[in-house]
């Protein structure tokens, strides 16, 4: 995460304009008090008590509570920012009401407090020596990398557990400090300020007095209601979905759970639930998510519902989809063309007639906006396939409905994973997740943006880890994401013997290079070593299955490897690597390995063929056994005054989507939870739908995973 995103802070804007452009001042009751509040000393500003006392002696927040949980970890994430603050209001009993250990779901704001000289950022007089050069604000250090990290993480913390649109937080570097508002496409950082001359204080006002939605609370989902304490099992939320076709018409209300699906990431992030349609009384797949806003990149709502004019088969049913409307301070609802919830980092980039000339360089920070998606068709994870004559036939009914798709309309959907292709309650196959796909008007057509590479890690093609940049996404980029997920399911679910093979699935599925100066970060070393059977051989895979389902993983590596001959892992010069390209276009096995994946008739032939055996579905379904091993070295346990408790490495630190096979195991736990809310629904419907339907939009709630 943290490499992939330090291209992602603007800045260093000016504190006034800061404060203009996010914290309007507030019609207070009272005056600011006024006072030296002794915020100069050094004592206080490296000690987090010291600093608590002052702010709380200043009585420039009589809403907020400040609580020091620098050695304090969180029981989900385990981080620990130096200082988290709560809201209480007037009625709150402050001895048993207020919070004593840190919950993310209740956040406001949070503080982290670094020694002099770990501001991580690099100077605006440097940055402007050449501004033409610059794609990144963060230092070329590991400190100033592991530092933004941190606060990455404790931003995604925060937005993981709450409906967020953005935040605030503070970072102090001694007697200086920043102000920093993050949202789901970047973050703008301030210019320094010292302690001592009254902007952190000017802040802390007008923060107090801010609303919940300029707080970046999302307000369009609200807690359910009180007086069905008996149908809240587990934390219940009610969440608005508008109709992009009919803007007009009142938003519909569904019930959901906390999400069991969520990416862990900051930017562009999704949670998916299974939610109780208030009006239909049915369960359906509600996907909340921040949407590119580019015009190559259909809605998912216009795939969905271009599939289905085209008949396209194996895909869910479409309810509704919609972006989410803005909402005013009193609660109002803006119609969606006049306003929608839009992140803003993006439009203080230092562009051609742009005011904001304090950002220099080029930063890779795009538009997203606040997207829902209904559909009616809520599917089983691929994980729980009863047999692995099940799961080839579950992927070749999402093959089907890959092909179809992009022959009839060109929609090619780029992000195949495990995650995406789900068991209906028929047992058979659909595929899902359509919002990274793209239209390919003419074969060739697609064409690779900065930063353009799409899909899940594990997934990715090995042609689309080693080189992204220089060629599109293809038909065949998908084709091989369907056999990498026929084997990640084979080897994770499957292991029920005595191999050890955790550390094989990480050097396969989760292999990528440290990034470089311009950010970019490569893989697919391990793959290739799989693909030529270094990395699960055909006996590791016989040992795992003994139906033929290993004829069709074999005959699929083999046509990989044709397909990467004479290719090399790693960084190599670019004569090297003209010579190799040279050598792969006179191999005759490459050409035909290149031809054949380019549709997926080869494919789906090698699946029939194999599913036209004899298959013993006895002790054939799917096991938890395999976990992806992960570094050691990302413990959140360890000392917290250096910058190295939590540094953001994950497995997918690099990528804009993550894998939700961990979480998907879930699904099970969630229908039940589901179900049996929706059974219990159904004897009480008429008052639940009637208080539904006439409830506001209420308070942001808290969320939890």
């Amino acid at each position: 995460m943290t490499f992939d995103n330090c291209d992602r802070f603007v800045g260093p804007m000016p504190v006034q304009d800061f404060l203009e452009d996010f914290l309007p001042s507030p019609e207070a009751p009272a005056s600011r008090p006024k006072g030296d509040f002794a915020f100069s000393k050094p004592s206080v500003s490296q000690n987090e008590v010291e600093l608590i006392q002052a702010i709380r002696k200043s009585r420039l927040c009589p809403d907020l509570h400040f609580l020091n949980t620098t050695s304090r970890p969180d029981k989900t994430y385990g981080l620990k920012p130096d200082i988290s603050v709560f809201s209480h209001t007037p009625t709150m009993d402050l001895a048993t009401e207020l919070p004593t250990v840190l919950d993310w779901g209740i956040v406001e704001l949070w503080v982290e407090n670094k020694p002099k000289g770990n501001d991580p950022f690099i100077r605006i007089e440097e940055l402007q020596t050449s501004p033409d050069d610059v794609s990144c604000h963060v230092g070329w250090t590991v400190g100033a990398y592991k530092t933004c990290g941190q606060l990455i993480a404790y931003a995604t913390a925060l937005h993981r557990s709450q409906f967020r649109v953005f935040s605030f937080s503070i970072a102090l570097f001694g007697d200086t400090g920043r102000l920093l508002r993050w949202d789901r496409s970047g973050v703008i950082y301030t210019e320094p300020f010292r302690l001592a001359d009254g902007d952190l204080l000017e802040f802390l006002w007008r923060f107090n007095h801010l609303s919940a939605v300029d707080r970046g609370h999302d307000t369009t989902v609200s807690s359910t209601y009180p007086k069905f304490e008996n149908l809240q099992k587990g934390h219940l939320h009610k969440i608005l979905v508008w109709d992009d076709r009919a803007p007009d018409e009142n938003p519909k209300c569904y019930i959901t759970p906390s999400a069991k699906w969520a990416t862990g990431a900051l930017i562009g992030a999704t949670f998916r639930y299974i939610a109780y349609d208030v009006e239909s009384r049915n369960l359906v797949y509600l996907k909340d998510y921040w949407r590119v806003d580019h015009p190559d990149v259909q809605k998912e709502g216009d795939v969905y519902r271009e599939l289905h004019e085209a008949e396209v088969p194996n895909i869910a049913r479409m309810g509704r989809a919609g972006d989410v409307p803005q909402i005013l301070g009193r609660g109002e609802l803006q119609v969606p063309w006049l306003g929608v919830q839009r992140t803003k980092t993006q439009d203080y980039l230092s562009r051609p007639g742009s005011p904001c000339s304090w950002c220099p360089g080029h930063l890779c920070v795009e538009t997203y906006i606040h997207y829902r998606l209904v559909l009616e068709t809520v599917g089983m994870s691929l994980n729980r396939f009863r047999s692995t004559r099940q799961l080839c036939e579950v992927i070749r009914d999402a093959i089907v409905a890959h092909t179809t798709a992009y022959n009839k309309t060109r929609i090619l959907h780029r992000d195949i994973s495990a995650g995406n292709i789900l068991i209906t309650d028929k047992g058979t196959g659909i595929l899902a997740d359509w919002d990274l796909s793209e239209k390919v008007k003419e074969v060739g057509d697609s064409k690779p943006r900065p930063h353009s590479r799409t899909g899940t890690w594990q997934f990715i093609s090995i042609g689309r880890l080693m080189d992204p940049w220089s060629r599109p996404h293809e038909v065949s980029d998908d084709l091989e994401s369907f056999f990498w997920v026929l084997l990640y399911e084979v080897v994770r679910y499957r292991n029920d013997g005595p191999m050890r093979l955790g550390e094989t699935m990480q050097a396969v599925f989760g292999q990528h290079t440290r990034a470089d100066r311009a950010g970019h970060v490569r893989g697919g070393e391990g793959k290739l070593c799989c693909v030529v059977g270094l990395k699960y051989s055909s006996a590791v895979i016989e040992t795992l299955v003994k139906t033929p389902c290993c004829g069709i993983i074999e005959e699929m590596r083999s046509l990989f490897c044709d397909l990467y001959l004479h290719m090399e892992a790693g960084d190599v010069s670019p004569y090297v690597r003209s010579m190799i390209e040279e050598e792969r276009e006179r191999d005759p096995r490459v050409n035909r390995a290149r031809e054949m994946l380019r549709t997926s008739d080869v494919f789906l032939g090698i699946i029939e063929k194999f599913l036209k055996s004899e298959w013993d579905i006895n002790n054939d379904s799917g096991m938890r056994l395999t976990e992806p091993r992960v570094d050691p070295s990302a413990s959140r346990n360890r000392r917290k005054r250096k910058a190295e408790d939590h540094d953001g490495r994950e497995l997918n630190i690099h990528l804009k989507r993550q894998s939700r096979d961990g979480l998907s195991s879930q699904t099970s736990s969630c229908r039940n939870n589901i179900f049996s809310i929706s059974s219990r629904m159904h004897s009480s419907s008429v008052d639940l739908s009637s208080s539904l339907r006439s409830g506001n939009g209420g308070s942001s709630a808290k969320q939890q995973y």
